[in-house]
C-alpha cells in the first residue's frame, strides 16, 4: 500500500487487494480480572464470575481469570469460573515453580478450554543484577515449567510462556555491553517452544528505556528466537506513556495474532493496553479492518465497559474513547449542526462511528446551562417525558440553569423523575443502627422506616459484603418484596464539596430486568439519589427513594 501519483498528475492510493478469507485473525486475551486487580482496584464477592460469564459471550479468545496459587480466595474464584464458563480459553497465571502450576491446573482442569500462564522474573539488565538472577538456571526452569504443565494438560488446552520486560531487554541486548541478552532471550523463549508453548508473549511490562520502535523489537524477537513461525505470538503492553495502544497495533502489523489488555486501561500504574480502544481499531479503520478481525462481538463494547465499572467501582473516564460519557457527544455549535446535517444524508459528519457500531448509550447531544428551551424539551421527550414546553421552561430550565454542568441522561432523568413523581413517597428511611452481639463479632443493621405512614423496623446481618449492603437488606426485610424487588444495578456514592465538611451523595438505580442501564423511560429502572453527611444514611435514603418510585408505580399499574 503506497501513494503513488498517475499519469494525469493526481495522487490515488495504490492499495494491496486482499480477499476477505484472507484476513487475519487477533486474538483477544483479556486479563480485566487478573491484571486489572492491580494498583488498588479490587473485585468484590462474586463479580468475576458475573464479569467472566458475560465475557464468554461477546467472542473474547481468552479470559485471564486470576492468579490460583497466590491464595485460597483466589483458587477458589478462578475454579468456580473455569467450572461453569463454557467457550473462550480460560486463563490462570502461574509462576515456574512446579507446585504453583500443579495448583492452577487443579483449578482449571474442569475447563475444556484451559490455559496455563506460565511466566518469568523480568529479564533485562538491571532485573537479573537486582534479584541476582542466574539466566543458564532461568532457562532450564522456564523449559522444565512448559514440559510439566504440558504434560499435565495432557494435549488438552494451552500453554502461554512469558518473560518480563521482553521488549527492554530486547532493547539492551543490542548494546554491546549486554549482548549476553541475546542469548538469554533466545534460549528461554526458544526452550519454552521446543517444549510445546503454544503461545509467546511479549511483554512490554514497563515502558522506559526503549531504543527501538516496537515494530523493530518484534522483527528482532522473530530473529533472534527459533520457531515463532508454530506459535502463536502475543504482546502485553502498559500504558505509562499513553502509547500502548499504538505499540500493539504496531504489533500487530509485525505478526503478533493475540492482543492483551484491559478495560479502559485497568491495571497498575497507568494501566494495561485499553482492549476497548484496540478492538475499535481493528474493526472500524480501513487500515486494519481490510487485513485483519477479531471474533469480538462490537456492538457489545459499551455493555462490558458498564459492567466492568459496576463491579469494580472504578468510573470509565469521561473522554475515554468509545465508552466515555463524553466519547460520541457534542455541545452546540458548528459541529451538532454537521451532525444533523450528516444524518440527513446517511453520514456522521463529526463522528467516529455510528452509537450503534459499539453499543454506545445515550444522546449525541450535550445538555447544558446554555441549552435552549426547545432543546431541552426534545431530549427530555426522547427520554419518554411528556412535559410540555410551557412546563419544561417554568420549572426545569431553572434547575438546569442553576449548575455550570454537562447533564447526560443520567442527570435529565433525575430532573425529569422528581417532576414526575408528584405524591409522597410511601416509603420513608428514618434512621439505622449497627448492633453487636455479646461475646460475638457478629453485626446487626437495623433500620427504621415508614411505610404508608407506619413505622416498621427491619433488621439483617452485616456479612462479608460490608454495612452499606447490610442496611439494603434490612430495609428489604420491611418491604418484604422477596422475588418481585428489582435488582440493584448502580451504586454511586460521592462527596459534594472538596472541604471538611463535604456531604455525602449517593446515586441508586433498580432494574425490573437486570439490564445494561438505560435513562429511557420505556426502560423499567427507577433512580434514587439523596445526601447527607452520613454516607451510610445517603445511601439508604437514596435506595428508599428507588423503591418507593418502584412501588408507586407497581400501584398505578394495578389500578389502571
Amino acid at each position: 500500500m503506497g501513494i503513488i501519483k498517475n499519469e494525469d498528475g493526481t495522487w490515488i492510493l495504490k492499495r494491496q487487494e486482499i480477499h476477505s478469507d484472507e484476513k487475519q485473525k487477533v486474538e483477544i486475551f483479556d486479563t480485566t480480572l487478573r491484571d486489572g486487580e492491580q494498583g488498588g482496584i479490587t473485585f468484590k464477592g462474586n463479580s468475576k464470575q458475573e464479569i467472566a460469564k458475560f465475557l464468554a459471550q461477546t467472542g473474547v479468545s481468552t479470559i485471564e481469570v486470576g492468579f490460583p496459587s497466590s491464595n485460597p480466595l483466589e483458587f477458589e474464584t478462578v475454579k468456580e469460573i473455569a467450572d461453569t464458563v463454557e467457550g473462550p480459553y480460560i486463563c490462570g497465571l502461574s509462576t515456574m515453580d512446579t507446585a504453583n502450576i500443579k495448583k492452577t491446573w487443579d483449578a482449571l482442569k474442569n475447563n475444556p478450554n484451559p490455559t496455563i500462564h506460565i511466566f518469568t522474573l523480568n529479564i533485562d539488565e538491571a532485573s537479573i543484577r537486582a534479584y541476582n538472577a542466574d539466566p543458564q538456571e532461568q532457562i532450564k526452569k522456564a523449559a522444565e515449567a512448559v514440559a510439566y504443565a504440558k504434560d499435565l494438560m495432557g494435549g488438552r488446552g494451552r500453554v502461554e510462556f512469558s518473560s518480563q520486560n521482553t521488549i527492554l531487554a530486547l532493547s539492551q541486548s543490542l548494546n554491546p555491553a549486554h549482548q549476553f541478552l541475546q542469548e538469554y532471550i533466545s534460549k528461554i523463549y526458544g526452550g519454552a517452544i521446543k517444549e510445546g508453548a503454544d503461545v509467546i508473549n511479549i511483554p512490554h511490562t514497563v515502558a522506559k528505556g526503549i531504543e527501538i520502535k516496537i515494530g523493530e523489537a518484534i522483527k528482532y524477537f522473530k530473529m533472534l528466537v527459533d520457531g515463532t513461525e508454530d506459535v502463536i505470538l502475543s504482546f502485553h503492553a502498559h500504558n505509562d506513556f499513553g502509547v500502548s495502544v499504538a505499540n500493539t497495533l504496531e504489533a500487530i502489523n509485525q505478526g503478533v495474532r493475540q492482543v492483551e489488555g484491559t478495560w479502559y486501561s485497568l491495571g497498575e500504574r497507568a494501566g494495561n493496553t485499553p482492549l476497548e480502544q484496540v478492538i475499535m481499531n481493528l474493526a472500524l479503520k480501513p487500515v486494519y479492518n481490510r487485513r485483519f478481525y477479531t471474533d469480538f462481538q462490537l456492538n457489545q463494547t459499551n455493555a462490558v465497559a458498564r459492567l466492568i465499572e459496576k463491579e469494580s467501582l472504578i468510573p470509565i473516564p469521561y473522554n475515554a474513547p468509545g465508552i466515555g460519557p463524553n466519547a460520541l457527544r457534542h455541545g452546540s455549535g458548528v459541529h451538532s449542526d454537521g451532525d444533523k446535517k450528516g444524518k440527513a444524508i446517511g453520514e456522521n459528519i463529526y463522528l467516529p462511528c455510528t452509537p450503534e457500531d459499539i453499543g454506545w448509550t445515550g444522546n449525541t447531544h450535550q445538555i447544558t446551562k446554555l441549552t435552549g428551551v426547545a432543546g431541552v424539551t426534545a431530549r427530555l421527550e426522547e427520554l419518554g417525558f411528556d412535559f410540555t414546553k410551557a412546563f419544561v421552561r417554568e420549572h426545569i430550565m431553572p434547575v438546569i440553569k442553576s449548575k455550570d454542568i454537562t447533564y447526560g441522561d443520567k442527570e435529565l432523568r433525575i430532573i425529569g423523575d422528581n417532576f414526575r413523581y408528584t405524591e409522597e413517597d410511601s416509603l420513608v428511611f428514618l434512621d439505622y443502627a449497627f448492633n453487636k452481639f455479646v461475646n460475638s463479632s457478629v453485626r446487626q443493621a437495623q433500620v427504621e422506616l415508614l411505610l404508608n405512614g407506619k413505622k416498621y423496623t427491619g433488621e439483617a446481618f452485616m456479612g462479608k459484603n460490608g454495612p452499606i449492603n447490610a442496611v439494603f437488606s434490612a430495609i428489604d426485610d420491611v418491604i418484604g418484596l422477596g422475588e418481585k424487588k428489582p435488582k440493584l444495578v448502580v451504586y454511586e456514592p460521592s462527596s459534594v464539596g472538596r472541604t471538611h465538611s463535604s456531604v455525602a451523595e449517593s446515586l441508586v438505580v433498580l432494574s425490573g430486568n437486570g439490564e445494561a442501564v438505560d435513562y429511557n423511560l420505556t426502560a423499567p429502572i427507577w433512580v434514587g439519589l439523596a445526601r447527607d453527611e452520613d454516607t451510610i444514611a445517603s445511601s439508604a435514603k437514596s435506595y428508599v427513594q428507588a423503591l418507593s418510585r418502584y412501588m408507586t408505580d407497581m400501584k398505578n399499574s394495578t389500578q389502571s
